[in-house]
């Protein structure tokens, strides 16, 4: 198993975006090529491109309710994450969104944790003072309200934007949404994106050469973006 769990793996899966790393596990066959990554229902609101380790929650926030457990669970498995931490919470409520968790408050508190990101089907607010936190932040959209926001399970499997994650996964995101990363193939990742890069970029060089044509297109057979 590729080692994971040392700061030079994150760095370079985070030197290359998402469609190059999901090039990469298509390429090396260790699962189907429609699982492993978010459906687009997830954008990122505000931060860098993110590499990290899956801290695990759920909550509800449209009615009031019993069914809380203190947040303070949350920032102990945050702090006792293996790697840079990303706070990954599914939003129970039918539909989901009804109120933020993360805000100005507990943004400060998580970036102060050391962690890297907060990814969320639900909703988040205070977008300015979440942009100066560096935090990279993947939500449904904004909201106004925390309404009766609260934690109701840490470290537990969630499903989030058709991705399921467990806690400790590794995570990757960017303007192109969330990917899972197998940690068994972690470490040979970059090499193989660069593997296609390189047959890719002989591609478009083609393209923009007097040698294209479209019967030379068609005589070559399928190309892959």
């Amino acid at each position: 198993m590729s080692d994971t769990s040392t700061p030079d793996v994150y760095a370079a899966l985070a030197a290359w975006d998402t469609p190059a790393l999901s090039n990469a596990i298509g390429r090396l066959a260790v699962r189907p090529r429609n699982t492993g990554h978010s459906d687009g229902t997830v954008r990122r609101v505000v931060g860098p491109r993110l590499c990290g380790v899956a801290v695990t929650a759920t909550l509800r926030s449209r009615d009031q309710g019993d069914d809380g457990v203190p947040i303070r669970e949350l920032y102990r498995a945050v702090g006792t994450a293996v790697g840079p931490p990303v706070v990954v919470v599914q939003d129970l409520d039918d539909p989901p969104g009804a109120g933020a968790l993360l805000g100005e408050v507990t943004g400060n508190i998580f970036r102060a944790l050391g962690v890297a990101g907060y990814v969320t089907d639900g909703r988040v607010r205070d977008e300015a003072e979440l942009a100066e936190l560096g935090l990279a932040v993947f939500a449904a959209g904004l909201c106004v309200s925390s309404s009766y926001v609260r934690v109701t399970a840490v470290n537990v499997p969630v499903r989030v934007a058709g991705l399921d994650v467990a806690p400790g996964d590794l995570l990757h995101g960017d303007q192109h949404g969330l990917l899972s990363v197998p940690r068994d193939v972690a470490g040979q990742l970059p090499e193989v994106a660069e593997q296609i890069r390189v047959g890719e970029q002989q591609t478009v060089s083609w393209t923009r050469s007097e040698a294209f044509s479209l019967e030379a297109l068609l005589a070559r057979g399928q190309v892959r973006h």
